[in-house]
């Protein structure tokens, strides 16, 4: 069972979850586990489940109910999992979690959202950065990055961005699809980045300060 798990702070994580899982389960079993619950979107709001869903992630760890109350069914070859309905309701122990990827040992994918990783033994680690958190320290396997201002350029980042040791997937903008970021990530492949020239870096400040003070 392949284990990709997603720890981000980013707004958008749950739409890049959702493309992920639709082009993971195109041949094959995907099983959607969220542990983090959001003020305005979560995994059954993806789904158009919002409000159907009695039972919650933690109340299979409680032994409240089984596996087959907590599960739910998506679409053929997508089936989830939600967060708890509760802040603080369990706290999960990394026995809890080997013991329950014995019983869903049977899917060919799994994804995580907002677990510690280090409850985790064999998984690979997203994350998704803001433009404000590319200087940060990271230890994930794979990230990228998430900007939507249009003078932002991904060059002007090269240094900090090949220095950090995980692998960069891309970068996503409103402009664009997380196709080549899901592709790289299913490749093993780094998206390389080009250098910028100092006049042309110059130019691009002086187009910005123009449209900032005009």
């Amino acid at each position: 069972m392949n284990v990709f798990l997603i720890n981000s702070k980013n707004h958008n994580e749950l739409k890049f979850i959702k493309e992920l899982s639709n082009e993971l389960s195109k041949d094959k079993s995907l099983l959607i586990l969220s542990f983090q619950r959001n003020k305005n979107e979560n995994i059954e709001d993806l789904f158009d489940m919002a409000g159907m869903i009695t039972y919650d992630i933690c109340d299979y760890f409680l032994e409240i109910v089984g596996l087959d109350k907590i599960i739910r069914t998506y679409k053929e070859n997508i089936d989830f999992a939600i967060s708890p309905l509760v802040e603080d309701k369990y706290e999960i122990k990394k026995e809890d979690i080997n013991q329950l990827f014995e019983k869903i040992s049977n899917y060919d994918y799994l994804i995580i959202y907002g677990l510690d990783p280090n409850l985790l033994e064999d998984k690979k680690e997203i994350k998704i950065l803001n433009e404000d958190e590319i200087d940060s320290d990271i230890s994930s396997d794979y990230f990228y990055i998430e900007n939507d201002d249009k003078y932002f350029d991904i060059r002007e980042k090269r240094e900090q961005i090949i220095n950090k040791s995980s692998k960069f997937l891309g970068l996503k903008t409103k402009n664009n699809s997380y196709d080549s970021i899901i592709s790289n990530l299913l490749e093993d492949k780094e998206e390389s980045i080009g250098k910028i020239g100092f006049f042309e870096k110059l130019k691009k400040k002086l187009a910005q300060w123009n449209h900032i003070y005009l």
